[in-house]
C-alpha cells in the first residue's frame, strides 16, 4: 500500500495519463466483446441481457451492440486524450522552451526546401560563403580542395598520409547548425613549442577520425554528425594531390605554399602561367559527382584563384560532371587582387585564367563586387600590394559569360564579401533563373529587388 501511495504522488505528471490510457484499452476490449458476443465475457453479457430484459421485456442483442459501441467510443476518446497529454508532457520535459522548438522545426522545414547549391573552393573564401548560405538552405554540398601543404594541414598530411584537413575543418565549422563551444574548440590552435605547436585541434580531430574509420569520407561523416552541420562537406579527391605551377620566368614550382610565395622569394614579378596537379588526373569522390549531377546551382569561389578555386576543376571527373550538369555555373570573383597570384588582375583576367585551364562554355555567370571598401581598409591592403579588382565589362562579355555587378561588401565595407549579402545575392540569382528570367536582363531584375 505504501508503495502504491508513493507511485501515485505527483512526479513527472504522467501516471494519471498512463492510467487513463489503460482504462481506454479496457473500454475498447469490453466494447468489442459485447459487439462480437465473445463467451469469455459470458457473465457480463448475461447481466447486460438481464438488464435489457427488465427494460424492454425481451432479450435484445442489439442492446449489447449499442452498449459495446458506447464503450468503444469512450475507450478511443480516453486513449486519444491520454496519448495527446503524454506526448505534450514528454515534449515539456525534453524541451521546456516549446516556442524555440517550434521555431527550429519550422526553420528546418524551410531550409530543407531551399535550392541544391554545390559550392567549390577552399580557404577562407569558401567557409565565408557557406556561413551565409546555411541560413538560406540546408541542401548544400561543399566540394573542398585538399591540396594544402602548409602549416598544420601540411604536417598532418605528410606524417599521417591523409588528405589535408585544414580547409575541410573550416567548412565543417562554417556549416555547423549553431555556433557552440565545440566549434570554438575545433578552431583552437596550440601555441608554444613541441610537436603540437601550430596544430589546430580540429585538424587533429579530423585526422584521428580519418584514421579510426579507415577513410576520409567515413571520418567526415562522423565529424558532420558531431557538429550537426547543414548540408555536407566533400573533398574533391581523396588522392594526395600536389599542385604544380609553370611560372612566367620558365620555372616549375610545386606545392601550394611554394607557389603563392614564389614571386616574393624569387625577387621579381613572375606570375603563374599554367597550373596542373601531381598526380595528373586524380580520382574524384563519388559524393561530389552525385551532388553536381543533382545541383540547382554551382558556385566557384570566392577564394584564391589558382590555389583554392582552380584545383577542384583540375580533377577531370569533376570538370566533366559540371559540363554535363544542367545547373548554371556562377563564378564569384574576389574583391581584391592577391599578391603572388593575381597581382594586377581584372575581372576578365580571373575569368580568362579559368577558361585557359578548363575551356569555354563552363562558366555561365560572373558575380563581381562594385562596392568600394572604406579608406582605412584600402590603405591597409595597398601596403600589402593588394588592390580592388577592376570590372572590365566588355572583356568579360567577350569571354562568353554574363556579368552581374553588385555591392557585396555589406555595411562595414571591408575588403571581402559580406557573408549574408553574398548569400542573399546567390539565392536571388537562383530564384530569378528558376523563374526563366533572361540572363542578359538578370542584373536589372536584381537591382529592382533591392
Amino acid at each position: 500500500m505504501k508503495n502504491l501511495v508513493q507511485w501515485l504522488r505527483p512526479g513527472l505528471a504522467i501516471k494519471r495519463w498512463m492510467v487513463l490510457f489503460g482504462v481506454g484499452i479496457i473500454f475498447l476490449v469490453f466494447g468489442m466483446a459485447l459487439i462480437l458476443n465473445y463467451q469469455i465475457f459470458g457473465i457480463l453479457e448475461e447481466e447486460m441481457l438481464r438488464i435489457a430484459f427488465q427494460a424492454t421485456g425481451s432479450y435484445s442483442y442489439t442492446f449489447l451492440a449499442i452498449c459495446g459501441t458506447i464503450l468503444i467510443i469512450l475507450g478511443a476518446y480516453d486513449i486519444f486524450v491520454a496519448v495527446r497529454k503524454l506526448a505534450k508532457r514528454f515534449v515539456q520535459l525534453l524541451a521546456p522552451d516549446q516556442k524555440e522548438v517550434s521555431r527550429n522545426l519550422i526553420s528546418k522545414i524551410e531550409l530543407s526546401r531551399g535550392p541544391k547549391v554545390v559550392a567549390l573552393g577552399g580557404g577562407h573564401g569558401l567557409s565565408m560563403l557557406l556561413r551565409g548560405l546555411k541560413n538560406k538552405t540546408s541542401n548544400i554540398t561543399a566540394i573542398v580542395t585538399v591540396a594544402d601543404d602548409g602549416g598544420s594541414s601540411g604536417r598532418l598530411r605528410e606524417e599521417m598520409n591523409i588528405i589535408a584537413p585544414g580547409d575541410i575543418r573550416n567548412c565543417l565549422v562554417a556549416l555547423a547548425d549553431k555556433e557552440t563551444v565545440l566549434e570554438q574548440i575545433f578552431q583552437y590552435r596550440f601555441g608554444g613549442e613541441g610537436e603540437l605547436a601550430g596544430h589546430s585541434l580540429g585538424n587533429l580531430f579530423l585526422a584521428a577520425l580519418i584514421k579510426e574509420f579507415g577513410s576520409a569520407q567515413s571520418g567526415l561523416e562522423a565529424a558532420s554528425k558531431v557538429l550537426k552541420i547543414r548540408g555536407q562537406v566533400v573533398p574533391a579527391t581523396t588522392s594526395k594531390v600536389r599542385l604544380k605551377a609553370k611560372m612566367s620566368d620558365g620555372e616549375i614550382v610545386e606545392g601550394e605554399s611554394e607557389i603563392s610565395a614564389y614571386p616574393e622569394t624569387a625577387g621579381h614579378n613572375a606570375h603563374i602561367v599554367h597550373m596542373s596537379t601531381i598526380p595528373k588526373s586524380p580520382m574524384a569522390v563519388g559524393d561530389a559527382l552525385f551532388a553536381i549531377q543533382d545541383a540547382d546551382l554551382i558556385t566557384l569561389g570566392p577564394g584564391s584563384l589558382y590555389t583554392s578555386v582552380l584545383p577542384n576543376l583540375l580533377v577531370p571527373e569533376i570538370l566533366e560532371a559540371i559540363r554535363k550538369s544542367g545547373a548554371p555555373v556562377l563564378y564569384i570573383c574576389n574583391v581584391m587582387t592577391q599578391p603572388g597570384e593575381t597581382t594586377g588582375y581584372t575581372v576578365s583576367d580571373h575569368l580568362k585564367a579559368l577558361i585557359d585551364h578548363i575551356g569555354g562554355g563552363v562558366i555561365d555567370f560572373v558575380l563581381a563586387n562594385n562596392g568600394i571598401p572604406n579608406e582605412d581598409v584600402l590603405r591597409k591592403y595597398e601596403k600589402a600590394g593588394s588592390f580592388p579588382v577592376v570590372i572590365d565589362r566588355t572583356k568579360v562579355k567577350s569571354l562568353g559569360a554574363n556579368l552581374i555587378e553588385a555591392d557585396l561588401l555589406g555595411p562595414l565595407k571591408e575588403a571581402s564579401q559580406d557573408t549574408e549579402v553574398l548569400a542573399n545575392q546567390i539565392i536571388q540569382i537562383h530564384n530569378l533563373l528558376r523563374a526563366k528570367i533572361a540572363p542578359e536582363t538578370l542584373e536589372s531584375y536584381l537591382k529592382r529587388s533591392h
